[in-house]
């Protein structure tokens, strides 16, 4: 299990996949639930990497999802 800083409760990850012609490629959404403000996708965020299977494609989403967090966390807008 991760272990979760301070704060991390008030936001939601959700993590997932989507299959395209190329591979598996993550999805992410990640909200601060106080003011419903959706930190990623953001305008301009790069892609998301194609990954070898559906597990490391959401895998890959998850560890993305919760640094953004500590991120926001560290350093809020």
């Amino acid at each position: 299990m991760q272990q979760l800083k301070r704060g991390s409760q008030h936001y939601e990850v959700a993590a997932s996949f989507r299959r395209t012609t190329v591979g598996v490629v993550p999805t992410l959404k990640v909200i601060r639930l106080s003011d419903k403000r959706v930190i990623y996708p953001f305008d301009g965020c790069a892609d998301m990497p194609v990954c070898k299977d559906p597990q490391s494609a959401k895998d890959f989403a998850t560890a993305y999802g919760w640094k953004l967090v500590s991120g926001d966390i560290a350093v809020p807008e």
